[in-house]
C-alpha cells in the first residue's frame, strides 16, 4: 500500500452479528430489537481501529443478510426493507445492503422456518473481489461464522495478511471468533462499544417517515 490514507471496506454478516450480539451481551430475554446496531457507526469505529484513526477512508460498508418473502412474511419483508432504508439514510452511498431472498420450505412442511442460503458464498466473494480488484486497501470481515474462514485465509495468502482483518463481539462470557490466521489483525468489539452503536428499533412497528 502507498502512503495515501488507507481505504477500508467493511463487510457485515448481519444475522450472525445480530444473534451473537444478543448472546454476547446477555440480551436473549430482551425484546427482539435489542441487538440491532448501526452498521455505519460500527464501520467507522472499525475503520479507525488498528491506530488508523481519522487517516483512514471508509470506502464501503456491505451488510449481507436474508430477505423475507413479501407474500409469505409481509411483516418481516416490510421490517427488512425499512431497516435497510434506515441504514442507507444514515450512511449514504457507501452503505450497500446486500439482501438475498430467504429459502422457504414447501407450504405444507412441518417446519416452516425459512433459512438463509448463499449468504456465506456471496459474502466471501465480495470480500475477495474487493481486495483482488484493489477496490479497497483493507477489508474487515465482521462475523463469527467459521464457514467464512477460507475467505480470510485466501486473501491473506494471495495479497498478504495486512489486507484483511476480522472482527467479532467480545464480553466476559463470550469469546467466540474466527480461528486466528497468522498476521491477520482481529478487532474484539466490547460491550462498551456495542452500547455506542446499538439501535434498538423495532422496524416491524417503526412509524413511516413524513
Amino acid at each position: 500500500m502507498s502512503d495515501a490514507p488507507p481505504r477500508v471496506a467493511i463487510f457485515i454478516d448481519w444475522q450472525n452479528a445480530y444473534k451473537t450480539a444478543r448472546e454476547a451481551f446477555e440480551l436473549q430475554a430482551e425484546p427482539n430489537e435489542r441487538g440491532n446496531f448501526s452498521p455505519y457507526k460500527l464501520a467507522r469505529l472499525l475503520a479507525a481501529g488498528r491506530d488508523r484513526g481519522k487517516t483512514a477512508t471508509l470506502e464501503r460498508v456491505e451488510i449481507h443478510r436474508g430477505q423475507p418473502s413479501s407474500s409469505r412474511d409481509p411483516v418481516g419483508f416490510g421490517a427488512n426493507r425499512r431497516q435497510a432504508t434506515a441504514w442507507v439514510r444514515e450512511g449514504g452511498s457507501i452503505i450497500v445492503p446486500r439482501l438475498r431472498p430467504l429459502r422457504y420450505p414447501p407450504p405444507y412442511a412441518a417446519d416452516q422456518t425459512p433459512v438463509e442460503k448463499g449468504i456465506d458464498v456471496q459474502l466471501a466473494l465480495a470480500v475477495a473481489e474487493t481486495i483482488l480488484t484493489s477496490a479497497a486497501d483493507v477489508a474487515i470481515l465482521f462475523t463469527h461464522d467459521t464457514d467464512l474462514l477460507p475467505a480470510v485465509e485466501m486473501v491473506a495468502r494471495l495479497k498478504g495478511p495486512s489486507r484483511i482483518e476480522t472482527a467479532s463481539w467480545s464480553s466476559h462470557m463470550f469469546s467466540q471468533r474466527l480461528r486466528e490466521v497468522p498476521g491477520v489483525y482481529h478487532h474484539r468489539v466490547s460491550g462498551r462499544v456495542f452500547e455506542l452503536v446499538e439501535e434498538p428499533v423495532n422496524y416491524a412497528h417503526a412509524p413511516q417517515r413524513k
